[in-house]
């Protein structure tokens, strides 16, 4: 939860976006600032500032610019942003090995987007090397920062033997953490997107193993989410529920 003073931190740099959007202007103090060098990117990269529409209009290669200063200051969101730019082409040219350069960054800084992402590319050999070991890590950690994509999807790894051998016990257990996240932290990392098709994935392999399988998984989810060197979400989540498990 954030804080008192982290909220009004960020209230005080919204007003400030969106005064120089309306002004036209851009104060070059203000505009040195990391985190308002990340609010501009974000608004051209989507047309609005969170919603408010004036004095923004779709530009990536405005996005592109304020985003890649705070990028260079080490602004986690904006190195991901910025790796996302790079991996589509917009407002840059398409460069992978740019991507992975700003997802690692950013991975670094532990934001889980940014190894979610960058996981996928290790996985698919997309701008780096193939290197499947990497990518389960990093989906591991951002699964660990209770991204229900990242539990989808090593579900998907391990039912099918993607980058790691077939276990559907291990299957299982992530696709019930995907489910639980879903459904119990929807507002985070976009996971409410994900619920219906977690929990599809959960049921149709449950339907095809033992019945002591599917418990087995819900054990190890359970064990998981009760291991804070496994689950960063562990302390700030406000307490445990099982009713998804």
């Amino acid at each position: 939860m954030m804080t008192v003073a982290g909220t009004s931190r960020a209230w005080h740099v919204a007003g400030l976006v969106v005064a120089s959007a309306l002004c036209g202007v851009v104060a070059v103090g203000v505009a040195r600032w990391p985190d308002i060098q990340f609010e501009f990117g974000y608004a051209y990269e989507n047309g609005n500032f969170h919603g408010w529409p004036s004095g923004f209009a779709q530009d990536y290669r405005k996005a592109a610019h304020w985003l890649g200063r705070a990028a260079q200051a080490n602004h986690p969101r904006a190195q991901y942003m910025l790796g996302i730019l790079y991996a589509h082409g917009w407002g840059v040219p398409r460069d992978g090995a740019l991507a992975v350069e700003w997802f690692t960054r950013s991975a670094r800084n532990s934001y889980a987007p940014a190894c979610y992402h960058l996981g996928w590319m290790y996985s698919k050999g997309d701008g780096a090397p193939r290197n499947d070991d990497r990518a389960i890590r990093l989906l591991e950690q951002a699964a660990g920062q209770g991204m229900a994509a990242a539990h989808l999807a090593l579900g998907g790894f391990h039912e099918h033997g993607k980058d790691v051998p077939a276990d559907a016990v291990l299957a299982l257990k992530w696709y019930a953490l995907a489910v639980h996240f879903a459904r119990s932290r929807p507002g985070l990392f976009d996971n409410a997107a994900f619920a219906e098709r977690a929990q599809a994935a959960r049921d149709a392999l449950a339907s095809r193993v033992a019945r002591s399988s599917d418990e087995q998984g819900r054990t190890l989810a359970r064990q998981w989410l009760a291991n804070p060197a496994l689950n960063r979400t562990h302390n700030h989540a406000g307490g445990i529920s099982w009713r998804f498990l």
